[in-house]
């Protein structure tokens, strides 16, 4: 192995000889999925911590502060499930990142090391899925801004109701899908400048709602609306808890599409670790003033951002407000969920899709996900449409991270990886079959847990369990594999 890949400090790379090892066998080594370089590599620490700062500061997470408090909780209980969420999310983004960095890989060849070849279709999909969902989310939060902004300049546009809402969807749609489609490169732009004005833009919303509270956090802190008290506490906090881990379940998995241009080990531990649950903090104030001003002005809690603009009169402030939901959507929304779908497509099925073609088709499902319904309200978003995705993330995201960190223990034949006819990576007939079954088992217990009353606490808490059970049954099975096939040996 040490003819086909070199180590240079934390990074592994390939040699000339492992690429013409490659091409002596089938393989899906091309220039979309080959490693990158370490010479190659570009992102600091602050790049990756700017790509958290975009994908945190969204208009989901403020919803998500506001959504917790419309559910009962207190301003200050909301934080601290969303704070305590966002950092436990840091542990696997951490942990999976790793293989980026270490072997320059993206997300769809650590499937490939996990599932085998054709298991890894399993969480590739799962990933391309979650994106594309979210995608369809965020792009008719970033439209509904477009369509006030439009409605600001040509008042006429009002008049168009849903068809002037849908126009503006796509007009936000094809936004991102440009912006996707001009690679790391783009996002890496994208992340790096628009952070500090998303920061900035954000803080306007704190002024305003002191504004409205006489410049008075005490006032602010202490409305109805945000002093929780019309529900347990505890009911709630676990399935809100597991549903804040989900929420950036996605990125964690896939955080390889992101590290694998970082430049070292230690730079995308600190992107990560210390910037992200700051973040979280940040956005989730923000979102929770923004919540009790709104029951100031307007008499009501309004968890969306998009109907608490279009609540005032001020034409600045619609401006400022809709650009802000502008800005913050749409770095979410490329980094964490229309890039990594785009990936899978491309690296899983290089001869139907390039790049560029594999964000078309992900952006164009992403339109057939109807994100309407699942906006309708607080509790379709966090406990059903989060708690959804915990029930395939978890599961998912405990695999990868038993087999790589104390199955394989961060160790890659990278020559292996790009076999497409044998190899340590093919398994049996493709297929990691231990791991397929254990996935597949703890799947259905969960989901399950939606209409069977007996098992309901798995799904509340579907990411957490999911990822604890799967991962810890998954390396007892291959350990005891491996004792009885030793024992084997020894016996013949």
């Amino acid at each position: 192995m040490a003819k086909f890949q070199k180590k240079d400090g934390d990074i592994v790379s390939l040699t000339n000889e492992g690429v013409e090892k490659i091409k002596q066998h089938g393989n899906n080594y091309d220039q979309a999925s080959k490693p990158i370089a370490p010479e190659e590599r570009d992102w600091s620490a602050w790049n990756l911590s700017s790509l958290w700062i975009g994908i945190i500061v969204s208009i989901a997470t403020y919803q998500i502060a506001s959504g917790l408090i419309v559910s009962g909780m207190a301003w200050y209980q909301a934080l601290f499930t969303i704070v305590l969420g966002h950092t436990l999310v840091m542990i696997p983004a951490i942990m999976l990142g790793h293989f980026g960095t270490k072997f320059g890989m993206s997300f769809p060849m650590l499937a490939k090391m996990m599932f085998g070849i054709k298991g890894s279709i399993i969480p590739a999909l799962v990933r391309a899925i979650v994106g594309i969902f979210w995608f369809g989310i965020q792009t008719w939060i970033g439209g509904q801004a477009v369509n006030i902004i439009i409605g600001l300049v040509v008042p006429p546009w009002k008049s168009l109701g849903f068809a002037g809402m849908f126009i503006s969807f796509l007009i936000f749609w094809a936004l991102n899908v440009f912006i996707t489609q001009s690679g790391a490169k783009g996002v890496k732009i994208l992340e790096t400048y628009s952070a500090p004005a998303l920061i900035t833009l954000s803080v306007i919303v704190v002024v305003w709602a002191l504004s409205v509270a006489d410049w008075s956090f005490n006032t602010l802190f202490t409305q109805p609306a945000v002093s929780g008290g019309r529900g347990n506490f505890m009911l709630l906090f676990f399935p809100a808890l597991s549903a804040m881990i989900a929420f950036d379940g996605g990125p964690a998995l896939s955080m390889a599409d992101f590290t694998r241009h970082t430049k070292s080990q230690k730079s995308q531990v600190l992107g990560q670790i210390i910037i992200a649950p700051i973040m979280a903090a940040y956005i989730a104030f923000v979102g929770i003033c923004g919540t009790s001003a709104s029951s100031i002005a307007f008499g009501e809690a309004i968890w969306e951002p998009a109907i608490l603009v279009s609540k005032f009169e001020n034409p600045l402030i619609v401006l400022i407000f809709s650009l802000f939901i502008i800005a913050a959507v749409l770095t979410t929304n490329v980094a964490g969920n229309l890039v990594p779908p785009s990936i899978a497509f491309s690296t899983l099925f290089p001869k139907k899709f390039s790049y560029n073609k594999a964000v078309i088709f992900s952006a164009g499902l992403g339109l057939l996900t109807m994100p309407w319904y699942t906006m309708s309200n607080p509790e379709s978003f966090i406990n059903v449409f989060l708690g959804g995705l915990g029930t395939l993330l978890g599961p998912i995201t405990g695999l990868f991270i038993a087999s790589y960190w104390f199955e394989l223990k961060q160790r890659a034949s990278i020559v292996d990886l790009y076999r497409d006819d044998g190899g340590q990576y093919y398994y049996e007939k493709g297929w990691n079959k231990e791991m397929t079954i254990v996935f597949a088992i703890f799947t259905v217990l969960i989901v399950a847990g939606a209409v069977f009353p007996p098992l309901k606490f798995m799904f509340d808490n579907s990411y957490v369990l999911g990822g604890g059970l799967t991962g810890i049954t998954y390396y007892i099975v291959v350990r005891t594999k491996r004792k009885l096939n030793e024992s084997a040996t020894d016996i013949d």
